[in-house]
């Protein structure tokens, strides 16, 4: 009965020491320091060996700038404790907020000697170096320790510590470290460099994890400093430098493309197109998987036919129906039925064959999922069609099918786009409104681009009369009837000269032109929208569409270059940004793929 009440008094000493110190605390946050104080010194009262109680005390008696007092407690304390060394600490910071820096000096040196003799006792007087913010004694603490006793390993604290001095050469080197003693470590690692890192490979963090990195990989060829560099090369949008490297680690390990894979589909995303085809070309000569083969050649076709000018369509189809007849036509190949599909409805001007491969393939045992993609897609060749009733039943369709999956957005946008084509321009305003907070960005984006479309040209001209016809030469374009788009933008930009929706239409019809192979009418609209629209929210698209057409088709490189370097240096803000900064180092000849 005696031991319960010991252990009984004890917890609530324990309890009641908890709360007390809870509300000296609150006190000290809000600067009420007095308060503070005569909660602490009553702990401290109670236990003047508890370490708690003892810094509590000194920390209040600082902020009230009483300094005799903690000079006055640190005796008491280091007179009834055998370890004097964190109150040699507690003493030099005393000194130090009294200005007294030499000797804070001396008694810091007293409490690092200790580690000479008391290795074992790193941690604790590195760890109290910390918490007076005294990095550098702190760094020293934990190297001499590290050194004078092998077993011990703070790179973790150092590591920190580096990084918050500003030595990041220092920081990555011993992450590195750390990483090399843990391979699970290296995610954590990387949300650090994270931090340091920029997609800017000039940046100060990326040179000299760079180097840290090359330098290990010269001295031992282990592939997980390849990882890294790929990991490096990817925060810098540099794709095929991150290739090479992903290239390096496969031929020494040859397990799986799946690292492989993911880049390539990274680089997609990130629209080099060109990165992502050297992968997929290397995926499909590379593999002894077939499962492998399949993504990356169904993955290769689409870029292409995402890219295709009309004469590449006859060919681009044959390649489809190869890829078809090689894996089958079942469930297994519905990406690639999907893609197809979408191919001959979108491209070719063949909706009916589409419409026909996708009835066909919705017998076959589809998840809800691949249901909701056909009928999506269904929906989208009907309004091709004009069939817009049986098109939004489609879409409504999917809506309740799968009210809480980003099919169901997806299927909303595109109710209010077949609205806008219709002409019903309130009421797809009004349901563009919902969808600006929608989950997936694409699609929030997609319903603020229309939504401006409508308002911008709706304000002045209540009756729509250029906002129908340039919807109207939309849905042309949607449809692929090219000549007849490009002929409605030909009378809108005659009838409605000098209107805002000018550029728009310009942007548009050039994008036509670039289909059809007329690539010097698209240079010749991109440059009426950088001469009459600089200011404009299209201009940046010009200038970066207009430097594409002179890389990949006008071959001028030189005058692709300075139109790149415009997006840089006069349009930073661009979604084009990124790419445009990394074409025109490729043309610039900054990239050196044997000698990063």
């Amino acid at each position: 009965m005696r031991y319960l009440f010991v252990v009984f008094t004890a917890l609530f000493c324990t309890f009641s020491f908890a709360q007390d110190s809870k509300l000296a605390e609150n006190y000290m946050d809000q600067g009420e320091y007095n308060k503070a104080l005569k909660i602490y010194q009553k702990i401290y009262d109670k236990n003047k060996r508890n370490p708690r109680a003892v810094f509590a005390l000194i920390e209040v008696y600082q902020q009230l700038e009483r300094y005799s007092s903690v000079d006055s407690i640190i005796d008491i304390a280091q007179k009834s404790t055998p370890r004097k060394e964190q109150f040699y600490i507690e003493r030099g910071y005393n000194a130090t907020l009294q200005g007294k820096d030499s000797i804070a000096t001396n008694y810091y040196q007293k409490a690092i000697h200790v580690i000479d003799s008391l290795p074992q006792l790193t941690y604790q007087i590195a760890y109290r170096f910390e918490k007076r913010n005294e990095l550098e004694e702190a760094i020293l603490s934990y190297e001499k320790g590290m050194a004078l006793n092998d077993k011990l390993n703070y790179n973790y604290q150092l590591a920190k510590l580096y990084g918050e001095q500003g030595d990041l050469e220092k920081m990555f080197d011993t992450n590195v470290t750390l990483i090399e003693q843990n391979a699970v470590y290296r995610s954590r690692a990387q949300a650090i460099f994270a931090q340091y890192v920029t997609d800017n490979p000039d940046n100060e963090g990326n040179k000299l994890l760079r180097k840290v990195l090359l330098l290990r990989l010269r001295e031992n060829p282990d592939p997980i400093y390849n990882q890294l560099l790929s990991w490096l090369f990817v925060q810098q949008k540099d794709f095929k430098k991150a290739f090479i490297q992903e290239k390096a680690i496969y031929k020494r390990e040859e397990s799986n493309m799946d690292n492989l894979r993911d880049l390539v589909i990274t680089a997609i995303d990130e629209n080099d197109l060109e990165a992502a085809k050297d992968i997929l070309d290397y995926m499909i000569e590379e593999t002894q998987s077939l499962s492998t083969k399949y993504i990356a050649q169904s993955l290769k076709i689409k870029l292409r036919a995402n890219a295709a000018t009309a004469q590449e369509f006859e060919s681009i189809k044959l390649d489809y129906e190869n890829l078809l007849t090689t894996y089958g036509r079942d469930k297994e190949t519905f990406r690639l039925q999907l893609d197809y599909a979408d191919f001959l409805a979108f491209k070719t001007n063949e909706p009916q064959t589409a419409s026909d491969l996708l009835i066909a393939l919705e017998k076959t045992n589809l998840s809800k999922f691949q249901k909701a993609d056909v009928k999506i897609l269904l929906a989208d060749i009907l309004v091709l069609q004009e069939q817009f009733n049986r098109a939004l039943i489609f879409y409504s369709q999917v809506q309740n099918d799968l009210p809480n999956d980003l099919r169901a957005q997806e299927s909303q946008f595109k109710v209010a786009r077949t609205s806008y084509y219709q002409g019903d321009f309130p009421w797809s305003l009004t349901q563009l409104k919902v969808l600006r907070s929608a989950a997936s960005k694409l699609i929030a984006n997609d319903a603020m681009e229309l939504s401006l479309t409508i308002a911008d040209h709706s304000v002045e001209d209540t009756t729509f009369v250029a906002l129908k016809a340039f919807a109207k030469a939309e849905l042309k374009q949607y449809q692929n009837k090219r000549s007849e788009a490009i002929t409605l933008y030909d009378q809108l930009l005659l009838d409605h000269k000098g209107d805002p929706i000018e550029d728009e239409a310009l942007l548009k019809q050039a994008q036509l032109y670039e289909i059809d192979g007329k690539f010097e009418k698209a240079r010749d609209n991109y440059q009426l929208i950088i001469d009459n629209y600089s200011d404009g929210i299209l201009a940046d698209d010009a200038i970066y569409r207009l430097g594409l057409l002179y890389q990949e088709h006008l071959e001028n490189p030189l005058k692709a270059k300075e139109l790149f370097e415009k997006i840089i240096f006069s349009h930073a803000d661009s979604i084009h940004f990124v790419d445009a900064r990394r074409r025109y180092r490729r043309l610039r000849g900054d990239e050196n793929d044997k000698a990063f």
